[in-house]
């Protein structure tokens, strides 16, 4: 099973809603790096406390236990 997780960052200080900043996804670089991935993994708000990435596992719970286990708060899980 694949699926879209959103996990919420702490709160950035440096967020400004109206003028977003765009770089490498904060997912995938310390300290929230959990695991090994190559590539630049483009992100239109890397500020802001929402983000998304693509969990593959054997049932909804188990990509739940493991985005919780990765990041701790989960928001939304999309399964594909």
């Amino acid at each position: 099973m694949k699926a879209i997780v959103t996990v919420k960052l702490p709160r950035n200080s440096n967020h400004d809603q109206r003028n977003k900043k765009t770089g490498k996804c904060p997912l995938f670089r310390p300290p929230y790096l959990p695991f090994e991935v190559q590539g630049e993994f483009p992100c239109t708000d890397i500020t802001g406390s929402h983000h998304s990435y693509i969990e593959y596992g054997e049932s909804l719970m188990e990509i739940r236990q493991t985005a919780e286990k990765k990041f701790g708060h989960v928001t939304r899980i999309e399964v594909l």
